[in-house]
């Protein structure tokens, strides 16, 4: 399998940082990625030096609203999710695709995620029959993010969050995993407008 070019990226990352996802520098990235996949990352006319634009773009665009990276300081590091990720794609490269067992397993990154969202004030209210006092500010906290998170960092935070679900009930369809589903249709629907303005943010 050929992984895309930002998925390129993401193996560029997990090679600089490995394990532990520690930040990486952008150009470092840049280097680790040119040195990896010249073909990919070259720059026009010059192809024995990296373009640090085909960097730029995915690192702040869809591997941000996919939820595999964070940036801060012009650093940037893996998620959970992305440092998943990142080794799926390592497997898959060696030929080594998941397994079954793999298949109807829960990642460590989702099983963090889930825990997570089971302790969130949303959850809580949830249980107890008092969704209607579910405000903005618990949409925020289950999602992991603030009012100022910027949109592509957002999108992110809300994918990793929808995705975690989805496979959770698609592998163990446990009454917890169903309210979790039914809490997370229910913030979607009642603060569709908040999620469709941050969606709409200015980069």
């Amino acid at each position: 399998m050929e992984p895309s070019r930002p998925e390129k990226i993401l193996m560029a990352m997990f090679a600089l940082s490995g394990d532990n996802a520690r930040p990486c520098k952008y150009e470092d990235i840049v280097v680790k990625a040119f040195l990896l996949y010249p073909k990919d990352f070259q720059l026009r006319g010059h192809p024995q030096y990296p373009d640090s634009s085909d960097i730029h773009k995915p690192l702040y665009g869809p591997l941000k609203r996919m939820g595999f990276v964070r940036a801060a300081n012009k650093t940037f590091s893996l998620t959970e999710k992305g440092l998943a990720r990142a080794h799926e794609l390592a497997d898959l490269v060696r030929g080594a695709g998941p397994t079954d067992k793999d298949s109807n397993r829960l990642g460590r990154d989702v099983e963090a995620e889930l825990g997570r969202l089971r302790l969130s004030s949303a959850m809580k209210l949830f249980l107890l029959g008092q969704g209607e006092r579910i405000l903005d500010t618990d949409l925020y906290a289950y999602l992991g993010v603030t009012v100022r998170t910027p949109r592509n960092d957002f999108l992110g935070r809300l994918k990793t969050v929808s995705d975690a679900v989805a496979q959770a009930v698609k592998i163990d369809p446990q009454a917890g995993n169903i309210a979790l589903q039914e809490l997370h249709r229910m913030l979607m629907a009642k603060f569709s407008g908040v999620i469709q303005r941050k969606s709409e943010e200015r980069v």
